[in-house]
C-alpha cells in the first residue's frame, strides 16, 4: 500500500502516541445528555464537500437554540467553510483539515492534538455512515460523544431505546444530527416533527443589496413584476449531470409554458458555460457572492449538487431534479421547494411536472 492509498483509519492509531490515544467509550444513550453545563462543543464533518457542508447548518441552528451559552468549534475538510458558517454567531473556531486527512498525518495530529487540549464537554458526529466522522469523535477526548448508533455494536450498546428513536428518524440528510441532539437531551418524540430548523447561509444586508445589484446588471435592468427570474446550474458531478442540451430543451419547454420567466446561468467552477452563453451568466468562485445573487432570484432549478443547497440555504425557491433514487435523503427542503425524479425522463415532462413549482413562485 502505498502513503496515497492509507486511509484515515489506518493514518490516525499510526501517528497518535499510544499515551494519548482514548480507551473505547460509549455514545450518549437517549436522555443522557444534560441540558446544562454543555459550553465547549465541537461538532465534526470532515468533508470537503460545499452540499454536506451546507447541510450542517440546521444542526449549529439547533445547537444556538439549546445551548445559547456555549461556544462551537467545527472540524471540516471543506475550503468554503469560513464563508459557509459566517453569522452564526457562537462558531468560534473552524479546524481545517487537507481533503484527504489520512495523506497528511503531521498536519492530522496537530489538529487531533488541539482538539483534546480544547477538553471539549460535547462532541457531535453530525452524520450515519462517516467512518472519518465516528473516529474523530472517539478521539476528540470529548467528555459527552453523540452520533447515530450506525454500527451493529453501537446499536446493541445503545438498547432499546435507541432502537425505538431510530425508528422515529427523519429521512433528510441535514436532520441526522438535529435529531440525535433531540433524542440524547430525552425529547419526546411525538414532539420532533413540529419544527425542524431549516439550511441557512445568514447574508448581511450589504451583501443583500450587493446581490441585488449584480442581478439588475446582468439582465440590463432591474428585476420587475413582469418577469420571474429562474437561475439555472446545470452542473453535477458523475450520473447526477444532465446534459447541455438537455437544459437547453428543458429552458424551451419552460419558457414555452411560462413565457413571463426569463433565465440567468450560474457558472460552475472551471467558469464554462453548459448552455452556450444564450443566458446572462454569473461567475464567482466566493459562495456567498453567488448566494447573495441566488438569494435575488424568483427560483432556482438544478440537479442535485452543492449549489442546490447552496440557492436553499438562501431562501429561493429551488427545484432539484433527481437521477438517483436519493430523493428523499438529499431534497431541497425550504418550504417552497420540490424535488423532482428525472431519470430517463424528457425535458418536456420534467418542464410538465415542474408546473406546480413555477405557479407558487412569488410573483
Amino acid at each position: 500500500m502505498t502513503r496515497s492509498e492509507i486511509p484515515l483509519s489506518v493514518t490516525v492509531p499510526i501517528v497518535i502516541d499510544h499515551d494519548v490515544r482514548p480507551t473505547h467509550r460509549h455514545l450518549l444513550g437517549v436522555g443522557e445528555l444534560p441540558p446544562r453545563d454543555i459550553f465547549r462543543i465541537l461538532l465534526l464533518r470532515p468533508n470537503h464537500r460545499l452540499g454536506n457542508t451546507l447541510l450542517l447548518t440546521p444542526l449549529l441552528t439547533e445547537l444556538e437554540r439549546r445551548y445559547p451559552g456555549a461556544e462551537i468549534d467545527l472540524v471540516t475538510g471543506c475550503e468554503a467553510a469560513d464563508d459557509v458558517f459566517a453569522g452564526f454567531r457562537q462558531v468560534r473556531h473552524i479546524h481545517q483539515l487537507t481533503r484527504r486527512p489520512g495523506h497528511h498525518p503531521v498536519h492530522l495530529l496537530r489538529t487531533l492534538l488541539l482538539l483534546r487540549r480544547n477538553r471539549y464537554d460535547l462532541a457531535i458526529d453530525s452524520t450515519r455512515g462517516s467512518r472519518s466522522g465516528r473516529l474523530l469523535l472517539f478521539l476528540s477526548g470529548a467528555r459527552h460523544l453523540l452520533g447515530l448508533p450506525s454500527s451493529k455494536r453501537e446499536l446493541r450498546e445503545g438498547g432499546s431505546a435507541w432502537q425505538t428513536a431510530l425508528a422515529h428518524a427523519p429521512s433528510h440528510f441535514s436532520l441526522d444530527g438535529v435529531y440525535a441532539l433531540r433524542c440524547a437531551m430525552g425529547l419526546p418524540f411525538m414532539a420532533q416533527d413540529a419544527i425542524w430548523p431549516p439550511m441557512r447561509i445568514h447574508l448581511r444586508a450589504e451583501e443583500q443589496v450587493c446581490g441585488r445589484a449584480l442581478l439588475t446588471d446582468l439582465l440590463g435592468h432591474a428585476p420587475d413584476g413582469d418577469h420571474q427570474v429562474i437561475a439555472l446550474f446545470p452542473n453535477a458531478t458523475g450520473n447526477k449531470r444532465l446534459g447541455g442540451e438537455w437544459w437547453l430543451a428543458l429552458a424551451d419547454a419552460l419558457k414555452a409554458a411560462n413565457p413571463r420567466l426569463s433565465f440567468i446561468e450560474m457558472l460552475p467552477a472551471h467558469g464554462q458555460s453548459q448552455l452556450q452563453l444564450r443566458f446572462p451568466a454569473f461567475y464567482s468562485s466566493n459562495v456567498r457572492r453567488m448566494a447573495a445573487v441566488l438569494a435575488q432570484c424568483h427560483g432556482y432549478i438544478s440537479a442535485d449538487c452543492g449549489v442546490m443547497h447552496l440557492a436553499c440555504a438562501a431562501g429561493v425557491p429551488t427545484l432539484g431534479l433527481f437521477t438517483r433514487d436519493n430523493l428523499t435523503r438529499y431534497r431541497p427542503r425550504g418550504p417552497h421547494d420540490e424535488a423532482l425524479c428525472v431519470a430517463d425522463c424528457a425535458p418536456a415532462e420534467v418542464a410538465a411536472a415542474a408546473a406546480p413549482f413555477l405557479h407558487a413562485l412569488p410573483r
